[in-house]
Parts: C-alpha cells; structure tokens; sequence
C-alpha cells in the first residue's frame, strides 16, 4: 500500500478484549466487570506488536484516538496496548451516543506528539446477558438443550430471560461463582453508570444481538466518523467485547441477519476495517493474525461444548 491509499482510506483497527476471568472459566459475563487474567494482558501486549508491525509495514499512522467500553475487561486491555505502542492517554471521557464540536474540542485540548484520548461508552459494551450472566455456560446447555442454548447465543433475534436487577445489585456473601471465589454479580449500576443515568441513556437487563446493533450504530455514526472526519484521521482502535464487535462488522459489512450468527471475535487479535474516508463505505477487513483468529474464533463457537482452557 502507497502512503497516498493509506490517505484515502480510514482504518478501524477493532478487537475483543483480552481474556477475562470469567471466559477463562466458562461463565456467561455480560455486563460484570471482570478483570484481565494474565493471558489476557500477554494478548494485549502482542495485540499492540501486531499493530505497530502492521502500521509500520504499510506507512499508517498509529491510533490517533482510542474507544473502550464502560467494563474494565475494555480499559485493562486498552491500557496495556497503549503502554506498549508508547502512546499515553490523553485523558479518558465517558460518552454515550452523541458529541458536539465542544466535546471534540475538549477531548483534544491538550493534544501532542504520542498521546491520544480515550472515549469509553456503554454503548460499546458486551451483549447484556440477562439471568444468564454469571452462569456457567456447560450449566446454561444442560438446562436448554442445544438448540435453544445456539438460538439465545448466536441468532440474530435470540435474547436471554431478563435479569431481576433488584437481585443482581445485591452481593451475598457467599455468593461466589467461580473456582476462584470471584463475585459474579452485576455492579450497582446506579453507582457505576451515573453517568448514564444523568445522560437519559436507557440501559438494558438482557439483550439480543440486534438490540446490541440499535445501540451501538449512533454511536459509530455520531461519534467515531464524526470525530474521524473533523479532526481528518486516518485510524482509531476500538476494544469492544464480541457482541460490540460482531455488531460494528454486521453495521459496517452490511452482514444479512441470517449470516451473522456464524460470525464468531476471538479474544485478543486485532481487526482492521478500511473504509473508504468521507463516505465510510466499507472496502475491505482482516486480521492481523488470520491462522490464530481462525483457531481462537472456533473455539468461541464451542463454548459451552467444551473446557477453554
């Protein structure tokens, strides 16, 4: 590629987190807020060599701004590919679906060489499991048989039983759901999402993967591109959990519905989405890592059917 294409075109470079606690045990995690494990960190670190490679190979500028969900599994992972490409955070903002020239302003006030901003929005947030959250996915098969259980996970349309909110604000304490003793609830979301709240955002307690496109769509639209094309950028890194991202491919490939339940986002391997810059019309996508997307995204598909070690 020619300095003058890399130009013409706007790169999202867009992953799922790293490996979280809860994937490494199974366990459908939603909105709770589980922490990197240390393979997910090492995922992290050679997300940011594959990055870097690839923006050095093909004469692209490195991230010049950066988004992550409301959930730390998001903000661990970003932090980590940042330290490691040696760009600093600017500052973190919270967003929901929508900014104005003001906000674009203030993200970048203080902006120089090397550091960029990082927005954080629920709207990039994972899928919102329902009462499924923090249950063992094995447990979740058993219970509904294969067909409904591959229905709920993968349709377009399939959408978990409600979460009682009431109850999943609540820690017991001897609620403990993993091997580890990690708490599985849902933080108190009227704490953590004030920001929301204030905001009028309405958060949901499950969630279909089309819901999960609805809420996610404005927000590429008045705020990524907005911002890419104001400021006239050539890439921006997204870490998103693997409902955010199949949605921003179903939005920005045009994916039928039929054909999206067969779209699996392996933890930790980056994505590069080129569009065309001004249009946002989609010209191509690959990982950066192809053999191992390839190897990692089957063994999503399995969850539930198999230990992920």
């Amino acid at each position: 590629m020619t300095m003058g294409e890399a130009n013409d075109t706007f790169k999202l470079i867009v992953l799922r987190h790293g490996q979280s606690e809860l994937n490494h045990e199974n366990i459908f995690c939603g909105w709770i807020d589980a922490k990197l494990t240390e393979k997910g960190k090492d995922q992290a670190r050679n997300t940011a060599k594959l990055i870097k490679d690839y923006c050095l190979t093909n004469n692209v500028k490195l991230p010049e701004i950066g988004y992550t969900s409301r959930l730390v599994r998001t903000e661990q992972t970003m932090d980590v590919i940042l330290e490691e490409l040696g760009i600093s955070q600017l500052n973190k903002f919270k967003v929901t679906g929508s900014v104005d020239s003001d906000d674009i302003d203030k993200f970048f006030k203080e902006s120089r060489p090397t550091t960029i901003p990082v927005l954080q929005t629920w709207r990039l947030n994972e899928r919102h499991y329902g009462s499924w959250q923090g249950q063992r996915k094995p447990n979740i098969l058993e219970k509904y048989g294969k067909d409904e259980y591959m229905y709920i996970r993968r349709d377009y349309h399939g959408k978990p039983p409600q979460a009682d909110l009431k109850r999943e604000m609540v820690q017991e304490k001897n609620d403990l759901g993993s091997a580890t003793g990690y708490e599985f609830k849902e933080p108190n979301r009227n704490l953590k999402y004030r920001f929301e709240e204030d905001s009028k955002e309405k958060l949901p307690d499950s969630e279909s993967l089309s819901e999960v496109v609805k809420r996610l769509n404005p927000f590429l639209e008045n705020v990524v591109f907005k911002i890419s094309q104001i400021k006239n950028q050539s890439s921006c890194l997204i870490v998103g959990h693997g409902s955010s991202v199949r949605s921003v491919l179903k939005i920005l490939q045009n994916i039928s519905d039929e054909d999206i339940k067969d779209i699996d986002i392996p933890n930790g391997i980056p994505l590069v989405i080129e569009l065309e810059k001004n249009t946002n019309k989609f010209i191509k996508c690959f990982y950066l890592d192809p053999e191992s997307a390839k190897v990692n995204a089957e063994k999503v598909r399995n969850e539930g059917f198999v230990h992920n070690p």
